[in-house]
């Protein structure tokens, strides 16, 4: 199983021929012509996945960038001790994008749901496209900025929406008894406390104690 896909093909994948795939012409690649797209698609490697192959690994080693050319992936991340689902990507659809600029761990993990397609470049063969071929490179990199430019305004939005709001605060020595039913607070906020309200179950926290 591939922590990554690599220069040599891991097990689990097949490589195949350029000729049988050409890049997308929507997403970060919308920008670019036809021609652009060819010399591209040269600079970086087509294989194919079977269902359950990752292909990124949580915090291994990452630094290439990923477009679906056919199939189905999920991205999922490890919390708590649990796999959460953060998203799937298919035809047409980008991966690693922030690792193909900076280099670095992986934030999540990338598997196949179903046989896929993808197409992928390192930081060094991007390095040489741009080299060779200023024209087309100028438009995939305006099309990975537009990318990361809507990821980070939606992550923005995500943690706006997710924030607690504060409860009032009592005088010194008091303390309220806080439920389900008449606290202030977002359901998340049981959540952190492990879980440990079951239904009307009263829970007494001290004035001081800011929420």
């Amino acid at each position: 199983m591939a922590d990554d896909i690599t220069d040599d093909s891991p097990p689990d994948a097949t490589s195949s021929g350029d000729a049988a795939h050409i890049l997308p012409t929507c997403g970060i690649l919308a920008g670019l012509s036809d021609r652009a797209r060819s010399n591209l698609a040269t600079f970086g490697t087509y294989q194919t996945f079977a269902p359950g192959i990752e292909i990124i690994r949580e915090g291994t080693k990452q630094n290439r960038l990923y477009i679906v050319i056919r199939g189905e992936l999920t991205i999922t991340c490890r919390t708590g001790g649990k796999e959460i689902q953060l998203s799937t990507a298919k035809d047409g659809e980008c991966l690693g994008e922030t690792s193909l600029l900076e280099p670095g761990l992986a934030s999540a993990t990338v598997r196949v749901v179903e046989e896929s397609t993808v197409w992928s470049i390192d930081s060094e063969d991007l390095r040489a496209f741009v080299a060779e071929h200023t024209g087309g490179s100028g438009s995939l990199l305006m099309g990975i900025a537009s990318c990361l430019s809507q990821r980070l305004r939606h992550a923005n939005e995500l943690i706006a929406s997710h924030q607690v709001p504060p409860v009032e605060t009592l005088p010194e020595g008091r303390e309220r008894a806080i439920t389900a039913s008449n606290t202030l607070v977002q359901i998340g906020f049981f959540d952190r406390l492990k879980k440990s309200i079951a239904g009307e179950k009263k829970i007494t926290i001290p004035s001081r104690i800011k929420l």
